[in-house]
């Protein structure tokens, strides 16, 4: 008996998405991998604790857009916090406090005004919980790290990462654990039951 050209295309279908994902065990997450600002490019992943997952992001100096989200299946992710190793603003050009001007005599003559600092603040990017299973992301990074933290409840059986720098999965530019291993396929599914 031969099987149906819809056997087939489902053979075929389940066999293209199971090849398209990276499922890998959670146990490759935990310790904290190797990783510098503003030398190296990409995602980096990992757990402590057990029940903690961090997620950060650098670049080589380039200014590029990270997005992405976080779904968990069968619970709840809990405690979203961001990280700004630079706490939220930069400064661009520090600022000059205000200065006495004194005349050839030595005498004051009046006082120059100063100047405020020129600051970038990090109010485009967006870090939030779509429902109680959802973290949604889009941030802009250059020369430092960014990411988010966050817990898992103990009915979570699945974290399902979904990637992208400059809005394209790069499955190159992840790297899990503290052994840095590489991910060939995204979206990475992370089977913790």
């Amino acid at each position: 008996m031969f099987p149906t050209a819809r056997t087939v295309l489902t053979t075929l279908t389940v066999l293209t998405a199971q090849q398209l994902t990276a499922q890998v065990p959670a146990a490759r997450f935990d310790g904290r991998p190797a990783f510098a600002e503003g030398i190296d490019l990409g995602y980096y992943l990992w757990r402590d604790e057990g029940d903690t997952w961090h997620v950060r992001w650098t670049t080589m100096g380039q200014q590029r857009r990270f997005t992405g989200s976080v779904n968990a299946e069968g619970g709840e992710l809990k405690n979203l916090k961001r990280i700004d190793v630079e706490t939220e603003r930069r400064v661009l050009y520090p600022g000059r406090p205000a200065r006495v001007v004194r005349g050839p005599a030595g005498r004051v003559r009046g006082v120059r005004p100063g100047r405020a600092p020129v600051v970038a603040s990090k109010e485009q990017d967006h870090f939030e919980k779509d429902g109680d299973a959802r973290i949604v992301f889009a941030a802009l990074t250059d020369d430092d790290i960014d990411g988010f933290d966050f817990k898992v409840d103990k009915d979570v059986t699945m974290l399902r990462f979904v990637l992208n720098v400059e809005g394209r999965e790069r499955p190159g530019s992840v790297e899990i654990g503290a052994n840095n291993t590489k991910i060939n396929n995204l979206p990475l599914i992370v089977r913790l039951r």
